[in-house]
């Protein structure tokens, strides 16, 4: 069984050669992610997601790992810096498409019949409207403190 699952395909090539560069480090060190972990001062959790190619490993655990592997920084950061790249634009691309989403579902929701309404219930906050009953002494409250209640203490 390879000790690696494969990458996921829409990962952009550049943070994915950078990923596998990662990779080839941890295995030629012969550490387990364990020990990586131990030794860089990152979370185990932390390094799966590195490795699995998830999250962007911060320049500084890529300084950590060139420190414990005996790799040239110089030539690792070099590479992160590719695969930051590489990984802001797959944010980007991401962002375009949630945000294209998010206006898709705003037009079905602004299309769409407006559900029936329960008496007494409104757009305003707290679902009241101007000629709703108000509960005795809300009057005197501070918009904020509708909820608060008084403290007890027991000794």
């Amino acid at each position: 069984m390879p000790r690696w699952k494969a990458l996921p395909e829409e990962l952009d090539p550049g943070l994915a050669e950078f990923v596998e560069e990662l990779r080839r480090l941890v295995d030629r060190s012969g550490l387990s992610v364990a020990a990586v972990a131990d030794r860089t001062g990152y979370g185990r959790a932390s390094w799966e997601r590195y490795l699995a190619g998830r999250l962007l490993a911060p320049k500084g655990a890529v300084l950590a790992l060139a420190e414990v592997t005996g790799t040239d920084p110089d030539r690792l950061t070099a590479g992160w810096e590719l695969a930051e790249r590489a990984w802001r634009r797959s944010e980007t691309r991401q962002d375009t498409t949630g945000e294209a989403l998010r206006i898709a579902q705003a037009h079905r929701a602004s299309t769409a019949p407006a559900p029936a309404r329960a008496p007494g219930t409104g757009a305003r906050a707290g679902g009241r409207l101007p000629g709703d009953a108000v509960p005795p002494g809300a009057r005197d409250r501070a918009p904020g403190d509708r909820w608060r209640r008084p403290a007890v203490l027991l000794t």
